[in-house]
């Protein structure tokens, strides 16, 4: 639990702490859960506040009368209920669900058994250490830091974009005001330029009046879909065995709430998959909606043109701060989970050698494969903010075992990962971080 992973006995399933997986890889600071889970407080103090709607006003018993006395008495006439009749997509869809309802049922009854326990004594012992007064501090802290936060979409639409300029302004050792005049001040052109933290340390850097930290040996390309091709390394050894692709698909939902823009589905197929992978193959791990048009878009059309063969599906069930599903598992229109297709970029042969010869074909059949309907339960952060991957798919790399990550369209940074999107420093602000405190007699 200390890493942020429970593994559920006898069952193909997990349960991650997204907070305290990502806290794991940075040295001197953690992230704080109330701002992690801004929709679901499983391990914070903060006491959710529910409005109740105000009262209706009493009607007057004259206005009542007056209006029965002129209302004429007619016949109800009973409205003959139609059957709905789901097309053919959605029957596919539910023929999907069904298949993998049962796995996900028993993962959740044994969560629910076995592994709840351990989660909420868990959160006790960190409701122990965080002071009395957490709630009202924290509450006045988030309304002053959203207010502070950068909003990377809108300013990179702004005619000065090309000017700004973030600054790796202290190391996080002196990330509390003790940091040396003129040393280790670093300057970058934000946007379309790859920014890379090469030390073996957290820093924070500055960039449009905030303050940012950036995990170790992580680099960065705040960009459009046009750049991203300067991630693609100059030989195929030096690419990347782990891909996690999250896309912005189209949604009705999200265009409606504005919580970010979208792309076009087929703009998907002009992203540079082949060209990042690593010459002995890499392992591809694409979020996806319930949606049945995407699916097999996805399917069928995706994965073919990025020379992806499908391995297994994984599953992330979300659940609330006390356990229970996000929704009911048959809901018709509303699914607790979303899917995970994970699948293999096959080795890439020297130029003018033929695959089979120089590999055999067994190649790529050196690792262990994923399992299918593998079980991800997690308590979901702020919107389309997924739980970490890198520690669950590290074992089915292709190749060399050591993980070389990069994660498309990120909205957050990753140690030792590359990242790319239009926002991934989102969830890197200084606010949503606190030190660690460390015991006594520590280094």
């Amino acid at each position: 639990m200390q890493q942020g992973i429970v593994r559920i006995t006898g069952k193909n399933a997990v349960f991650m702490d997204s907070s305290l997986v990502v806290s794991a890889a940075y040295s001197y600071h953690c992230t704080k859960s109330e701002r992690y889970y801004s929709r679901s407080l499983l391990f914070s103090s903060c006491e959710s506040i529910v409005a109740s709607p105000p009262p209706s006003p009493p009607s007057s018993p004259l206005d009542d009368s007056c209006s029965g006395s002129r209302k004429r008495k007619r016949k109800k006439k009973k409205k003959k209920k139609r059957l709905y009749t789901p097309n053919e997509k959605e029957s596919f869809a539910e023929c999907r669900h069904q298949e993998v309802r049962g796995d996900i049922l028993e993962a959740y009854e044994a969560f629910q058994a076995t592994a709840i326990p351990r989660v909420k004594s868990h959160a006790v012992a960190l409701r122990q250490i965080l002071p009395a007064n957490t709630t009202t501090i924290v509450c006045q802290e988030q309304e002053q830091e959203q207010e502070q936060e950068v909003d990377f979409v809108e300013l990179g639409k702004l005619w000065q974009a090309p000017l700004y300029e973030i600054t790796f302004s202290q190391s996080s050792e002196r990330s509390s005001g003790e940091e040396e005049q003129g040393q280790g001040l670093r300057s970058f052109t934000l946007f379309n330029t790859v920014i890379e933290n090469a030390i073996k340390e957290e820093v924070v850097a500055e960039c449009a009046g905030c303050r940012f930290l950036l995990p170790c040996l992580c680099q960065f390309l705040i960009s459009d879909i046009n750049q991203v091709h300067q991630l693609v390394p100059e030989a195929s050894c030096e690419g990347f065995n782990l891909l996690v692709i999250d896309p912005p698909w189209e949604n009705k939902s999200v265009h409606r709430r504005a919580l970010y823009p979208t792309l076009p589905n087929r703009s998907l197929l002009s992203l540079p998959v082949k060209q990042l992978a690593h010459a002995d193959g890499a392992l591809v791990a694409l979020w996806i909606t319930n949606r049945e048009k995407l699916r097999q878009f996805a399917e069928k059309e995706l994965f073919p043109a990025w020379g992806i063969t499908p391995a297994a599906v994984w599953y992330w069930l979300k659940v609330k701060e006390d356990g229970v599903m996000v929704s009911p598992l048959d809901l018709a229109h509303h699914k607790p989970y979303e899917c995970l297709l994970l699948g293999y970029l096959p080795c890439q042969p020297p130029l003018g050698t033929d695959n089979k010869d120089v590999h055999g074909g067994t190649a790529d059949l050196k690792h262990e494969k994923p399992p299918d309907k593998f079980v991800i339960i997690s308590v979901p952060g702020d919107h389309s903010r997924k739980p970490p991957l890198g520690s669950l798919l590290s074992g089915f790399l292709p190749g060399p075992k050591k993980v070389k990550g990069i994660e498309l369209f990120a909205r957050e940074l990753t140690a030792g990962w590359t990242s790319w999107g239009n926002e991934p420093l989102r969830f890197q602000h200084l606010p949503y971080f606190r030190r660690k405190t460390r015991t006594t007699g520590e280094a």
